[in-house]
């Protein structure tokens, strides 16, 4: 397999608590993510799917916000006062469309790179509209992409990208499950993330919320954490912790 022959990436993953709903506090607690991964040396966090409110939350139809935005300016500028890349999932508003997006800011403070969920869920496409297009970009001497969640279990999708150039998709997640699933949940997810990376000089960095689902059809479920990064010949690098948040890293040789 190839391997990533450049200098040292260290990676954060915020495995944050997600409050659905309630926009600010979700904001303080992804800026306490990112000053501990700058703290912490890393090169780059990647956040959760639809940070600012939650997957299916009904007040993204009022929080969602543009891009570039308020909110975008904001991580902006946290990126260039701690030189600090971000990624993070948010709801992005265009016109009345209301997307499931991936951003991808750079350490100056550029929106480097933008991708809309393309496999949303059927449940999803209640609340946003589908994505329709790839992109694959320079970081720091690698080839990366974004994707997010169901976008990495898509074979095509993800065979697109490695086809593109892509050597690491950072993929914010929000996947969850009853109670008490949580090992039959991360097991087939695995499994997906595993299938992907066989083969392949492919590495998928996902960073999934932890939380309760408060609303929607999804109700009652839980965001279970346990995020992941899988690697070439499907090998499992990193496993976050079941329903704890925390920040994890991970260092590209």
């Amino acid at each position: 397999m190839q391997e990533l022959d450049r200098g040292g990436l260290r990676i954060a993953l915020g495995q944050m608590s997600i409050v659905m709903g309630n926009k600010q506090e979700n904001i303080q607690t992804m800026v306490r993510m990112i000053v501990a991964a700058s703290e912490q040396r890393c090169d780059l966090i990647v956040l959760p799917e639809c940070s600012l409110t939650g997957w299916l939350a009904e007040a993204a139809r009022c929080e969602a916000e543009p891009i570039p935005g308020p909110f975008t300016e904001y991580l902006s500028a946290l990126a260039m006062r701690y030189r600090l890349a971000i990624v993070v999932g948010m709801e992005e508003q265009e016109g009345e469309t209301i997307y499931n997006t991936a951003l991808f800011i750079d350490r100056h403070g550029h929106i480097v790179a933008k991708h809309r969920k393309i496999n949303e869920l059927d449940i999803g496409l209640q609340l946003y509209s589908r994505g329709n297009s790839l992109q694959v970009v320079d970081f720091e001497g690698r080839k990366v992409a974004l994707d997010i969640c169901a976008d990495s279990w898509t074979p095509h999708l993800t065979e697109s990208l490695s086809l593109m150039g892509a050597q690491i998709i950072f993929s914010p997640c929000a996947w969850a499950c009853e109670p008490g699933q949580e090992q039959q949940n991360i097991a087939w997810i695995g499994q997906q993330y595993q299938a992907r990376t066989e083969g392949k000089p492919l590495w998928i960095v996902a960073t999934n919320s932890v939380g309760m689902v408060t609303e929607g059809v999804w109700q009652g479920r839980i965001l279970q954490g346990e995020s992941l990064i899988v690697g070439p010949g499907g090998k499992e690098l990193l496993h976050g912790p079941v329903n704890t948040p925390a920040l994890l890293h991970y260092t590209f040789s």
